[in-house]
């Protein structure tokens, strides 16, 4: 489960790259084709990619919430919630040897 997790955000990343590529070269063009200045290509491509980046986040925060969520229908625990059972453990472990 966590595997295919990881791929999903590699695969985010590695599209975001790849568009951020894109955007490069078509403004580049543009440039070369005169209908742009270097000035405005810059700007463009960096309001291009911020937006990118941003949308690149907004993928990853819901790629995670939908993750958990199979993990809670798996009946997979959290990292904290196996910290907090593993603390009751050794507090009962404790209880039991001072008997």
């Amino acid at each position: 489960m966590l595997d295919l997790v990881k791929k999903g955000l590699l695969l985010v990343l590695g599209s975001g790259i790849l568009i951020k590529e894109t955007g490069e070269k078509v403004a580049n063009n543009l440039v070369t084709k005169g209908k742009l200045t270097t000035d405005e290509a810059t700007k463009m491509t960096m309001d291009f990619l911020e937006q990118v980046k941003k949308d690149i986040e907004l993928l990853q925060k819901k790629g995670i919430k939908e993750a958990e969520k199979l993990c809670t229908g798996a009946g997979v625990i959290r990292n904290d919630e196996y910290k907090a059972l593993e603390k009751r453990v050794r507090d009962l472990e404790k209880i039991i040897q001072k008997r």
